[in-house]
């Protein structure tokens, strides 16, 4: 695939509708037409019972934006996070926000759950005051820098699994990822945040960093492929590509690099 055909503009929060429909529509011609907005009394409701409206707070404008275009069905952009096998729209918050809120030493006053899963996991917006918060996981650990990141991240994600021919992932466990940045500190590399290792690891490949890359998440795209590097949980690398060569080079590099197994690709139904 050409890249440039996709794109991935920065800008305002008032345009971010725009540009993530630009976006979308580019990997899927038929994106837009099939989103559907939250209504208001679906968003009043959801106010309610999220404890915003009794403690004067609002909806953070960057999710209101996002309720009020396709908060009732985004075409499957925010059920990735879930491996497709869950919806996420207004009415599944709605009927888990009471279900769940309490499973989660959370505190109810400083994040507001925007995302559930059947198996009881949830991702929350911390309440800062910040008109595009960050997202948290259910556990209090950050999950990434912010909403609009969080959406363009679903877009990437999904370009990433419709528009390449091959896939890698790459993965260690935490104890594993332990090892690796212990083994790692000992070398002369100056980082203090491990997203800052990693760019650092990253630079040789001459990559193009995505804007909304973040302090858990980095978004990379070359001329014959692109990745993302999550450490939310310990270490993932996905790679995608139409080149098999570039991809079995980069499986072996990543590999090495890290000092983990090279996986077996896997073939993608092209979009």
């Amino acid at each position: 695939m050409l890249i440039n055909e996709i794109s991935f503009e920065a800008g305002s929060l008032e345009t971010m509708i725009e540009r993530l429909f630009k976006t979308m529509n580019a990997i899927d011609k038929q994106w837009s037409g099939k989103v559907e907005p939250a209504s208001q009394k679906q968003i009043h409701a959801l106010e309610e019972i999220s404890g915003l409206k009794q403690h004067g707070k609002s909806i953070p404008y960057a999710y209101l934006l996002f309720l009020e275009e396709m908060g009732q069905n985004d075409n499957g952009l925010l059920e990735q996070e879930w491996d497709g096998d869950t919806e996420v729209n207004i009415d599944s918050v709605l009927r888990d926000y009471l279900r769940y809120i309490d499973n989660f030493d959370i505190d109810k006053n400083k994040y507001m759950m925007f995302s559930t899963h059947w198996s009881e996991s949830a991702l929350f917006l911390k309440l800062t005051g910040d008109e595009n918060p960050p997202v948290y996981r259910f556990d209090g650990q950050l999950f990434l820098g912010s909403f609009e990141n969080y959406l363009f991240q679903m877009a990437f994600r999904k370009m990433q699994d419709t528009q390449y021919l091959y896939q890698i992932e790459l993965a260690a466990s935490p104890k594993k990822f332990r090892e690796i940045v212990s083994a790692k500190s000992v070398q002369s590399i100056q980082w203090t945040t491990q997203m800052e290792w990693i760019e650092y690891l990253m630079e040789p490949y001459q990559l193009q960093k995505a804007w909304f890359s973040d302090e858990v998440h980095f978004y990379g795209i070359s001329a014959k492929y692109s990745i993302h590097v999550d450490l939310n949980w310990a270490l993932n690398i996905i790679v995608s590509s139409d080149d098999h060569s570039t991809l079995q080079k980069m499986n072996k590099s990543l590999a090495r690099l890290f000092g983990i197994e090279p996986k077996p690709y896997k073939r993608l139904n092209k979009a």
